[in-house]
């Protein structure tokens, strides 16, 4: 390779690691989706390490400078995830099952902090999940606790409040605690992720649409896979909004346990904030 090919490619290296450090910060998930090899998907691909919680091992956190796409850094939770943003609620709701599995008594399995933040028309709706030591099906014969897993956090309201961007912020006073986004979709369809899967879904597994944003996680007290992590990122969507005061919205918030271990797929449908005047359709 002569001189100049050899600086030709130092100079690609450098780009595309410049590229990698710029990558941080939130990701347009356009109404049309996104080209993925073989078609079209609804999700954008965030952190990928630890491949969406399967290795016992756990991911790599983000930083300023690898495994950054779609996370921001902030302080604390107490600062705006963009600039100009102030907050005007905060709640936190109880994650609760009614579903049968404990001889049809509800069981609480953990909580959600669910937060709004506005600047003029636009909004951000954060969203952050922890786990508790709970048994949610004390009627299996199997031994130990039943602990829910959520793979999947969907947020609802945002048809024709686009465009709708989302991204994550990993707690840097938690470091060991929280578990990364591995990936964000304009979507009510959530995929089951396996070793060997793509990260993108095409949009024939999961369609576009526009009312949901879709979180892709691995969040669990106690994983049977071994990579055991309590708590998520903050999740974060942004769109067009009124200057009306937050509202909540029955079912604006699901937590779904995909089966990544063989577990029953189940559903948890809580009250959240969202848009004014929007909707659960999917």
């Amino acid at each position: 390779m002569n001189d100049m090919l050899i600086r030709m490619a130092v100079a690609a290296v450098g780009l595309g690691a410049a590229a990698n450090a710029l990558a941080t910060g939130f990701v347009t998930l356009p109404a049309t989706g996104l080209a993925v090899p073989g078609g079209t998907s609804a999700y954008a691909s965030c952190n990928t390490t630890g491949d969406f919680g399967s290795n016992p091992n756990g991911s790599t956190p983000p930083t300023t400078k690898a495994n950054n796409t779609c996370a921001i850094f902030r302080a604390d939770d107490n600062t705006p995830p963009l600039a100009g943003y102030v907050r005007k609620a905060s709640v936190t709701r109880n994650i609760v099952m009614k579903n049968g599995y404990t001889n049809n008594t509800s069981v609480t399995v953990g909580t959600v902090i669910d937060e709004v933040w506005r600047s003029g028309t636009s909004c951000i709706y954060a969203a952050k999940i922890r786990l508790d030591n709970v048994d949610y099906d004390r009627r299996s014969a199997s031994p130990g606790k039943q602990y829910f897993e959520i793979n999947d956090f969907l947020r609802a309201g945002f048809k024709n409040r686009g465009p709708v961007a989302a991204a994550y912020h990993f707690s840097k006073s938690q470091p060991a605690a929280d578990d990364v986004l591995y990936r964000a979709g304009l979507t009510y369809t959530s995929v089951v992720h396996e070793p060997g899967d793509p990260a993108q879904p095409l949009t024939k597994f999961a369609p576009i649409s526009p009312n949901w944003v879709d979180f892709t996680s691995d969040v669990n007290f106690l994983d049977p896979d071994g990579s055991s992590v309590r708590d998520s990122s903050w999740f974060f969507v942004r769109s067009a909004c009124t200057s009306a005061a937050p509202a909540e919205l029955a079912g604006a918030l699901r937590f779904r346990q995909m089966g990544q271990e063989d577990q029953p797929l189940i559903e948890v449908s809580i009250p959240g904030f969202a848009p004014a005047n929007a909707n659960t359709n999917p």
